[in-house]
């Protein structure tokens, strides 16, 4: 499988190299070079590369199943939750229910009358003048 983007052709590749190697650095920023490095930095081998559409469809199929059954295991586990989720629901309707009935049986607290008192006026502070 290649795409083509702006004249360019891309293909998905797997790569072999041996342990203990890194690939070299492209000229491209981002991008690395097919060629091998050993640790001191000298050139090694070339990297094997082989088509990666087909480990990409791999990849892409095994999402797609543990996404299903990772789909389907939460269903099972709701359905298996749901009466119970439904039972508390309907215990707590209860509860809210009999504490609402529990209030309006209190009797109502006597009204408080708030009255406003005037204080005295305080004597002002004498005040400085310059001399």
């Amino acid at each position: 499988m290649e795409f083509t983007v702006n004249g360019e052709i891309w293909t998905p590749m797997l790569a072999r190299r041996p342990a203990g190697t890194h690939f070299s650095e492209s000229s491209t920023p981002g991008c690395k070079s097919p060629l091998v490095r050993n640790d001191d930095n000298k050139l090694a081998t070339h990297a094997e590369l082989s088509d990666g559409t087909k480990a990409a469809q791999g990849v892409l199929g095994v999402g797609v199943a543990l996404g299903v059954a990772l789909g389907v295991g939460m269903t099972v586990a709701a359905m298996k939750a749901a009466p119970h989720v439904k039972s508390g629901l309907v215990s707590l309707k209860s509860k809210l229910r009999r504490w609402g009935e529990d209030i309006t049986d209190v009797e109502a607290p006597v009204p408080l009358t708030v009255v406003a008192e005037v204080e005295p006026e305080q004597p002002g502070f004498p005040r400085l003048r310059a001399v």
